[in-house]
């Protein structure tokens, strides 16, 4: 029995793209694909949502042809405020649901993951090139219920996971240099 569960380990693993393409190795800010919601503490929006599973609510924005200046003055009798306009972030929350709507459809998995947390790395220390991975991924579902309302972060009824091919290229690539350097000295 231990030899089939060593070859299904081996086979998630060489499932996982480790290649820098992969936005859980190499994740970078998109206007369209990604939002970061600003919030004075962390713990608070991790208790706030992952723990009391309190839902978050995005402003809805009626009046499309008022100045930026004007709308981020009104913003803030919201609950939540994000690195966007609010016209932007309203494009993005719909471009993330139809992405996420599509997904479920078409493969039957959830790919909308709020993050907590981001590492930052490099391959050697030799390299300039910085990499940042986002740690803890929290599943999670975005609704509207009309194109009036706000649209709505809910958790998912999916497990919270530490990201998978972060963890494998850590223990893989980095954690087996750090024994092979305690073994030798």
């Amino acid at each position: 029995m231990a030899t089939i569960d060593g070859k299904i380990e081996t086979w998630k693993n060489n499932l996982l793209d480790l290649t820098k393409r992969n936005r859980l190795l190499n994740y970078r800010d998109s206007k369209r694909m990604s939002l970061k919601i600003e919030h004075t503490d962390f713990s608070d929006l991790f208790e706030s949502f992952v723990v009391n599973e309190k839902p978050i609510v995005f402003p809805y924005v009626a009046d499309t042809n008022s100045d930026d200046e004007e709308l981020e003055n009104s913003i803030y009798d919201y609950p939540v405020t994000t690195n966007q306009t609010p016209f932007e972030t309203q494009r993005t929350l719909k471009t993330l649901r139809d992405k996420n709507k599509t997904a479920i459809e078409e493969q039957g998995i959830n790919i909308l993951y709020l993050s907590f947390g981001f590492l930052e790395w490099r391959e050697s220390s030799h390299s300039d090139i910085w990499f940042k991975s986002p740690i803890l991924l929290v599943p999670a579902s975005l609704t509207i219920e009309s194109i009036t309302s706000p649209y709505i972060l809910s958790l998912h009824e999916d497990e919270i996971i530490i990201n998978p091919t972060l963890a494998y290229k850590l223990e893989n690539d980095f954690f087996k240099y750090l024994k092979e350097w305690f073994f030798l000295k």
